[in-house]
């Protein structure tokens, strides 16, 4: 049992509160779970105490559910798309036990699917007067793994009969196919099941008894093959089309040595035929058939017959290397890549502060291919950032025995919902004897001590001292600080004043805004970079920082923007906690989104002061970048006054192209004691075939002026 008052949770009450118009709030609740002697599926119910003395008329009931990035979503005949009315809702993981949730002679309405939260709704009920109102909200059925686990479990408690159809998986050469999904679909299309090959081909799964159905395999580097099984047949083998395959070396031109690359295949000569999105198949990424992390430079590849597009990167500092391979029935093909270093960045590491995995409610990436695809795109410093969890990579980093590459700094993101927004709390060490790794808190909550406290919501500049107290010291990050609820908006920061219209709201200490989430320089100008140079302008001596905020690495990679840091070595083994997070809140950085801006003052570089300078100075620039990345323009920032400057062909140094401008230009100093100067450097062509869709840009972080 669990009891308590009844109050809206601050993520779903916008989205509900057109429909729960009323205040239940002097109404106490206790939901029981209860496993009857003998049963298979628990019942839920719902005790509502109400002091009112007229019945209270609720319109709908509110079912709903977190973490369906990490078990999807699943109802039968609809597949994996639930949508409309649905007899139960089941939520499915592979590996493990799915389970199934239904409204015994109801049926559920799916209304929305938002960042890893499915609410459903059901039929409305009356909550008596003056009394205790005791209803049976929901049946919950605990089946076998993956789909046909919970198929079969539901068929037992419903009586039905099923058909096993068993068979094995065979490729072209007659050997055994092991990780082969295999999906049974009736005639009318409906969505019934699936089932995954073993280490012998062979699979099993169950379908209506009498029903004729089609099975359809799927394995990413095969052909899709179907076999049509009659309505009485209950053995069908499955022989997949001919392929063959590529195998891939990489090392670095300079050292000849292995290192960590990203290998991408682009078909040239077919299309990519993805399974229907109700299969619950992962989405190819972005036109590619593989996208392979490879810690040590290697991977093979099985692929269908045809030429392929090779691609092998190593983030930023690095040229890229392409081939293209033509592809027989059978046959092997290999690939020695070898990758150019050309961008060199002595004494800096590049963190990416917010990085969330499956450990976050709205997302479902694997732990270990995050942080590989982090280290293949060059990032030495990535930062997990998962929503109210503490935590960090270095357990992962040590399973992979990548200690030379990279460095887990333990993070949180401080999630107040749709109150104050996110917050970056770095570094935040995880505990893992206490309540979310020892992520800290931002209400007070009753307890066994305190049962009869409310619940109390503390305002941010609360927040904040509470989290410089702890031990850590951690930096405060502003992360993505506009859009709905976030705290720019919710403290009603205006840049033109630069003064909140919510004072209480406000910290005046904060110095690190997440300026660049997964944005570029210009896309951000006209807003959070406005609010930026608009505290600069007041004398808040705030420093940007750029992450990517990836919660799916289909569509979200890792390290695009990164926040490199000037910490004085080259080597993840030499970083501490303290030293990441001192550097970081001192600006001694810059954001790098594919180009690198240097930029200093009389040696003085971001963060700094350069002073003595009369009225004038000189602004020493490099931009560096790849050949694959485009670099047009700089945006000289001075006092937030912008001088944008084309770079041309010319500008290149002849002996170094990777040097795309270098030159001393000359600034203004003003005698406003918050000078400063800030560098971006930018493209317009995104950075194709890496980071797909995104921009090119660098920016420098201030540089404060005196004369």
């Amino acid at each position: 049992r669990a009891e308590g008052r009844i109050g809206p949770l601050p993520f779903t009450f916008p989205l509900i509160s057109a429909i729960y118009r009323g205040d239940y709030e002097d109404m106490r609740a206790a939901i029981d779970y209860v496993l009857e002697p003998g049963s298979e599926f628990v019942d839920i119910y719902i005790s509502y105490r109400s002091p009112r003395k007229f019945p209270e008329d609720v319109p709908a009931a509110l079912h709903g559910f977190m973490y369906t990035k990490r078990m999807r979503p699943f109802a039968r005949n609809t597949g994996f798309e639930p949508e409309g009315q649905l007899a139960d809702l089941s939520f499915i993981d592979d590996t493990g036990p799915s389970f199934s949730y239904a409204i015994p002679g109801d049926t559920l309405e799916a209304v929305l699917s938002v960042s890893g939260f499915a609410l459903n709704l059901g039929e409305g009920f009356t909550i008596d007067a003056c009394g205790e109102t005791r209803r049976l909200h929901a049946r919950l059925t605990i089946g076998g793994s993956g789909v046909d686990g919970i198929v079969t479990t539901l068929a037992d408690v419903e009586g039905t009969t099923l058909r096993e159809i068993s068979g094995v998986v065979r490729d072209a050469q007659g050997s055994p196919a092991e990780g082969v999904r295999v999906h049974a679909i009736s005639a009318d299309d409906a969505y019934l099941t699936r089932a995954t090959s073993d280490a012998d081909g062979s699979y099993r799964l169950h379908v209506p008894d009498g029903l004729a159905v089609s099975l359809v395999s799927y394995r990413v580097g095969d052909e899709s093959s179907t076999v049509d099984v009659a309505a009485a047949q209950s053995q069908a083998d499955i022989t997949l089309a001919a392929t063959g395959t590529i195998s891939v070396t990489s090392i670095d031109q300079d050292t000849q040595s292995a290192l960590p690359v990203r290998i991408q295949l682009f078909p040239t000569t077919q299309n990519l035929n993805p399974m229907p999105s109700h299969y619950g198949e992962k989405a190819l990424p972005q036109g590619r058939l593989h996208v392979e992390y490879s810690m040590d430079g290697t991977a093979d590849f099985r692929v269908p017959v045809g030429e392929w597009e090779i691609v092998v990167s190593r983030g930023y500092e690095y040229e890229l290397f392409s081939e293209l391979v033509t592809v027989t029935a059978n046959n092997s093909s290999t690939v020695s890549a070898s990758l150019e270093h050309v961008v060199n960045t002595p004494g800096e590491l590049c963190a990416d502060f917010h990085i969330h995995t499956i450990r976050s409610a709205d997302s479902g990436d694997d732990v270990l291919l995050k942080l590989r695809s982090a280290i293949a795109d060059g990032l030495e410093l990535p930062v997990r950032s998962e929503h109210e969890y503490a935590a960090s990579f270095a357990a992962e980093i040590a399973e992979l025995g990548v200690e030379d590459w990279a460095y887990g700094v333990p993070s949180v993101e401080l999630t107040t919902m749709e109150f104050a927004g996110h917050f970056g709390v770095l570094p935040t060490m995880p505990d893992v004897t206490k309540r979310n790794g020892g992520a800290p808190i931002w209400q007070r909550f009753t307890d066994l001590a305190n049962p009869t406290r409310a619940l109390e919501t503390m305002l941010p500049p609360e927040i904040f001292s509470t989290l410089r107290a702890l031990p850590e010291r951690p930096a405060i990050i502003i992360n993505h600080p506009r859009g709905g609820a976030n705290y720019f908006a919710a403290a009603g920061f205006d840049p033109t004043s630069g003064m909140p219209s919510n004072p209480d709201y406000w910290d005046e200490d904060f110095n690190l805004v997440e300026v660049f989430n997964d944005s570029d320089w210009q896309a951000n100008f006209s807003e959070t970079v406005a609010d930026w140079l608009a505290l600069l302008s007041i004398g808040r001596r705030v420093f940007a920082v750029g992450s990517s905020d990836s919660h799916a690495i289909s569509n979200s990679p890792v390290g695009y923007p990164r926040t490199c840091l000037a910490l004085g070595s080259d080597d993840p083994r030499a970083m501490t906690n303290d030293l990441v997070r001192d550097t970081t809140a001192a600006g001694q950085s810059r954001i790098v989104g594919g180009i690198f801006v240097d930029a200093s003052v009389n040696g003085v570089g971001p963060g700094g002061d350069a002073t003595g300078l009369g009225a004038n100075t000189q602004l020493h620039l490099v931009v560096q970048a790849a050949s694959w990345v485009d670099v047009d323009s700089i945006d000289i920032v001075v006092d937030g006054v912008t001088t944008t400057i084309a770079i041309l062909p010319a500008d290149a140094d002849p002996t170094d192209p990777s040097i795309r401008f270098e030159k001393d230009i000359d600034i203004a100093v003003s005698s406003d004691p918050n000078a400063y100067v800030i560098v971006a450097a930018y493209g317009d062509q995104t950075l194709e075939p890496v980071h797909r869709g995104r921009i090119p840009f660098g920016v420098s972080n201030p540089i404060f002026l005196a004369q």
